[in-house]
């Protein structure tokens, strides 16, 4: 009595009871002979040149499906191979409970190095200011320098002395004498 896997009617629950280990047999015996008949159908058809195309297709499709695996597990490869990757998630360590307390570690460590970081720039901030002072002082002090030049060259009798070199007179307008009165 032979048995159709596919029609599920021809099943007597009753007949594996009985003999379980030659319902299982038979059953792989069925399947394997519907296997050599698909496996013959597909050779004849290669044969005869029907699916030539379709095995073609199949071939590059095969061949794309390989490349993109391999290009997924080179990324997972490089992914999973960077360093800084491996110490920002601390994924080399064995145990999870490690792992936990080793991103804390790594906060504390960004805090560290932030704190430190901060540290050095408000020196050189510092120093630049100081250097920045120290100009400014200078500026100042070249200033009243010049100012004092200034006021030395503009003094009355610095501009009588240059007036005489020069053969200039001056005149001093305050004396009323010399002025024209006014006719009434």
């Amino acid at each position: 009595m032979t048995h159709n896997h596919d029609n599920y009617e021809d099943y007597d629950p009753e007949e594996e009871s009985f003999a379980p280990d030659e319902v299982a047999r038979r059953r792989l015996s069925e399947e394997e002979e519907r296997m050599k008949r698909r496996i013959r159908r597909e050779i004849i058809r290669v044969n005869s040149g029907e699916h030539d195309d379709e095995i073609d297709e199949e071939r590059r499709l095969m061949d794309e499906e390989a490349e993109e695996q391999r290009e997924r597990e080179e990324q997972q490869r490089k992914k999973e191979g960077s360093l800084w990757r491996l110490l920002t998630t601390g994924s080399f360590l064995t145990s999870s409970d490690a792992g936990f307390y080793y991103r804390f570690l790594i906060a504390i460590a960004a805090m560290c190095f932030v704190s430190i970081f901060l540290t050095f720039m408000s020196l050189n901030a510092e120093r630049e200011c100081r250097r920045l002072e120290e100009q400014a002082k200078i500026l100042r002090e070249r200033s009243i320098i010049i100012d004092e030049k200034r006021y030395s060259i503009s003094s009355k009798s610095e501009v009588e002395r240059m007036l005489e070199e020069r053969g200039i007179v001056l005149i001093d307008l305050s004396n009323s004498s010399r002025l024209i009165e006014k006719e009434r």
